[in-house]
C-alpha cells in the first residue's frame, strides 16, 4: 500500500489566482489575557475557497439559489471512493503559447482500459511540481473542448487534477459550463500525481465543513493498494 499527499501547501507568498481573490497571510496573534500560559496562535488572512487545493461544484458557476452548498455532499461520495488515472507527459504534449494542451486523442491513449460511465477521473501530468514556481499560473497545462465532453459524458462525480484551471485562461473555450452543467465536482491543484504507479486508485477528499460556499480548500489523499 502507498500514501500520497496530494494536496498542495499553503504558505505566505503561494500563488493566488490573482484579485478579486486574496492572498493568503499567516498573521501572529497575541496570547490572550485569560489563559495561564502563552498561547501561540495564528490568524489565517487572505483564506478564500481557492486557496491552495480545494473542491468547486455546479454552485461555483451556477450560483447557491441553483445548486447545492459543498457542505452538503454527502461525505460517501468524496471519502475512499475509487477512481482511474490518466497520465499524461507534459513535454510530449502540443501547445498553445506557453500552455500545453490535452485532446481528445490524448485521453484516449491514456486510457488503459474502458473507464465505466460514473467512475471518478484523475488527470495527472507532473504540474504540481510547479506548485512554487513562478510559472503555476502561467505555463499551467489545460484540456481542449472535444476531450472535456468526452469526460463530462462519462459522468464522472469527481474529476481531479494537477492544473490549476482546466481551460485557457489566456484564450478560453466555454468549459466550464459544460463541466457544471454535468453535476461535476472538480479538485484542483493537486500535487505529487507523478507518484502514482496505478490504474485505478483510492481517494479521500476532505474538505472543510464550512457552510454555504460553492467550494472548500481541502486535503485530498491517495491511495494505491
Amino acid at each position: 500500500m502507498k500514501i500520497i499527499d496530494a494536496s498542495g501547501p499553503i504558505y505566505e507568498g503561494m500563488w493566488s489566482y490573482g484579485p478579486p481573490f486574496p492572498e493568503f497571510k499567516l498573521v501572529e496573534i497575541e496570547s490572550p489575557e485569560w489563559v495561564d500560559f502563552t498561547a501561540y496562535s495564528q490568524a489565517f488572512e487572505g483564506f478564500c475557497m481557492l486557496t491552495g487545493t480545494y473542491i468547486s461544484g455546479p454552485g461555483h458557476a451556477l450560483g447557491l439559489k441553483k445548486a447545492e452548498p459543498m457542505h452538503k455532499t454527502p461525505l460517501e461520495k468524496l471519502f475512499d471512493v475509487d477512481a482511474y488515472v490518466l497520465k499524461f507527459n507534459l513535454y510530449e504534449l502540443e501547445k498553445e503559447g506557453n500552455r500545453p494542451y490535452i485532446t481528445l486523442k490524448d485521453i484516449k491513449n491514456a486510457e488503459k482500459e474502458k473507464i465505466p460511465d460514473g467512475s471518478n477521473i484523475v488527470i495527472a501530468t507532473g504540474w504540481g511540481n510547479h506548485w512554487s514556481e513562478p510559472d503555476f499560473l502561467t505555463h499551467d497545462w489545460f484540456m481542449k473542448k472535444d476531450a472535456v465532453k468526452y469526460i463530462v459524458d462519462k459522468d464522472p462525480f469527481i474529476l481531479a487534477m494537477d492544473t490549476p484551471s482546466i481551460d485557457n485562461i489566456d484564450n478560453e473555450q466555454g468549459i466550464w459550463s459544460i463541466v457544471f452543467s454535468g453535476n461535476i465536482h472538480l479538485v484542483a491543484p493537486l500535487v505529487n500525481l507523478d507518484k502514482i504507479t496505478k490504474y485505478r486508485v483510492k481517494l479521500y477528499i476532505c474538505p472543510l465543513n464550512i457552510l454555504n460556499t460553492a467550494g472548500l480548500p481541502c486535503r485530498v489523499i491517495i491511495k494505491e493498494e
